[in-house]
């Protein structure tokens, strides 16, 4: 299945930005900026992420098949996927490339690089793989699903009203800012939840996956 589209990324993020009552000349350049990290850092974890192995399972010898029979827990950041410092330069970027170049651009960069990163760190944390992969020969035969929850937009909300804080943008809008990334953030996670697939070919031994499995 296909990663979210930037036009999703674009719509989504723009409506968040203008129900959190940003509508100054440049919300729809901030609505863009923070679609465009979105989508450049969801890029780089669906490269990294990585289902652990240990997902329990059941395939019997001979002829070693079956399914698995539990979750598969996802590898978290940095190296299941980008942290913060990973996706600075790249919401610095897009800033840029929208003509956002107040000296308060630095600060939002982090703002939006740490709430991303921290949507996603999340993510590890609260999505699985499902059980129920097939399993032939010791190996996983099908494509898998993903299972749980995206993090919601209030819990990403609170993160970035402390980075807001902790970055000197303290200003009127800051909370309007965390609110339009916290639902931003969340919508194109719970996208990438609804379209992504585990990869089949993850090793199996008869009581548990053997090997790491990868995202498509």
């Amino acid at each position: 299945m296909p990663a979210p589209t930037a036009s999703q990324l674009a719509s989504m993020a723009k409506a968040a930005v203008q129900n959190a009552g940003l509508k100054g000349e440049n919300a729809p350049d901030l609505g863009d900026a923070i679609a465009d990290t979105c989508g450049a850092a969801l890029a780089l974890f669906a490269a990294q992420a990585m289902v652990m192995p240990g997902a329990p399972a059941a395939a019997p010898p001979p002829p070693g098949a079956g399914a698995t029979a539990g979750p598969g827990n996802l590898m978290p950041p940095p190296a299941g996927g980008p942290d913060a410092g990973a996706i600075e330069g790249l919401a610095s970027g897009f800033l840029a490339a929208r003509g956002l170049l107040g000296e308060n651009a630095p600060d939002l960069a982090k703002v939006i690089a740490g709430a991303v990163a921290e949507g996603i760190k999340l993510f590890t944390s609260t999505v699985f793989a499902a059980p129920g992969i097939t399993i032939a020969g010791f190996v996983t035969a099908a494509p898998g699903t993903l299972m749980g929850a995206a993090p919601p937009a209030a819990a990403l909300e609170g993160v970035a009203n402390g980075l807001c804080s902790s970055n000197k943008l303290r200003g009127e809008n800051a909370g309007d800012l965390a609110t339009a990334l916290g639902k931003s953030i969340s919508d194109a996670l719970g996208l990438l939840m609804q379209q992504c697939l585990v990869l089949p070919g993850i090793p199996a031994s008869p009581g548990a996956t053997a090997g790491p499995g990868r995202l498509m």
